[in-house]
């Protein structure tokens, strides 16, 4: 365990609630974790989206319980195929996000609980399936807390990653048997085409592919972001691979928001990585900075933010 818990967190602790709610890929099992009472409240309930719930060395759990005492209630819970959720386990596409889990989950804390606004929050496949919510639930939602989520479709995301190794990776490639094999498909050999083309143009001075697409789905979820009223935190490190997309929505997309939704999207961009399971340093700081974040979305913090400026 990397935290010893407060005499309050144990108290939200005991307080927790098992929950299981109904889904079109199965029945979700989660933790609801209810506010402290003699919290002054929130009125918002985190959403902490994490594979499994308790995340690498229970961070989230001591997340869910620290805001709880904060005056925030909060879920976790495991996505479907996952952990003691029903349904089929699959490869996870960010470009195919679980929405209808998230969606499923939010409806209930309102049915079962009365919650009404929401935080929500994930890394990765996480953060792309808490943007996606804002498709059905915009208006309930007033925080995304966005880190280090690739934002192309995967043919895309390995044709940049291919372009990055270079000639001699090329070459080497080449020298292999079962590469040679994999060519029968129709769809190697464009992929094939799209790559060297592309490394020929970067060779020649002064040469300079386009600009690597972004996903139609991170553009249509991006835009609901926009259209609703929420705060956003965006959260990468500057050596994570998914930055390079990230980087192509710095340029295209951000600069097009007016002076009022670009205050309110946040974007903050660490030396090194942030994304991996091995830093455990640099994953407590990311958490910790999350965190803190979150807890902004208090409204007595707000008004006193809003009373400083």
């Amino acid at each position: 365990m990397p935290w010893r818990e407060t005499p309050a967190e144990l108290e939200r602790a005991r307080a927790e609630q098992p929950v299981l709610i109904g889904s079109p890929s199965g029945r979700l099992c989660g933790i609801y974790t209810p506010a402290a009472p003699d919290a002054p409240r929130a009125g918002v309930c985190v959403v902490l989206l994490t594979s499994p719930r308790s995340h690498r060395n229970r961070m989230w759990v001591e997340g869910a319980r620290r805001l709880a005492t904060l005056g925030f209630s909060a879920m976790r819970f495991d996505l479907h195929g996952t952990g003691d959720s029903e349904g089929e386990t699959a490869f996870r596409n960010p470009n195919q996000p679980y929405r209808e889990d998230l969606v499923a989950v939010l409806r209930h804390l309102g049915a079962a609980f009365g919650e009404r606004r929401f935080a929500v929050s994930g890394v990765c496949f996480d953060a792309r399936t808490a943007l996606s919510a804002f498709e059905d639930c915009a208006d309930s939602i007033v925080g995304l807390l966005f880190i280090a989520a690739p934002l192309m479709e995967l043919e895309t995301l390995v044709q940049a990653a291919s372009e990055r190794k270079g000639w001699g990776h090329l070459m080497h490639a080449l020298r292999k048997p079962s590469n040679w094999k994999s060519m029968v498909r129709p769809e190697r050999w464009r992929h094939a085409g799209l790559v060297l083309s592309r490394m020929v143009r970067r060779s020649v001075p002064g040469g300079n592919a386009a600009e690597l697409p972004l996903s139609p789905g991170f553009r249509r979820d991006f835009d609901a972001l926009v259209r609703s009223r929420s705060r956003a935190l965006f959260l990468y490190g500057r050596e994570d691979s998914e930055y390079e997309s990230f980087r192509v929505a710095e340029r295209e997309l951000f600069p097009r928001l007016d002076a009022a939704t670009r205050a309110r999207l946040e974007v903050e961009v660490w030396p090194g990585r942030i994304h991996g399971c091995t830093e455990m340093n640099r994953q407590r700081e990311s958490f910790e900075r999350g965190v803190t974040w979150l807890a902004r979305l208090h409204p007595s913090v707000a008004a006193a933010e809003t009373a400083r400026r």
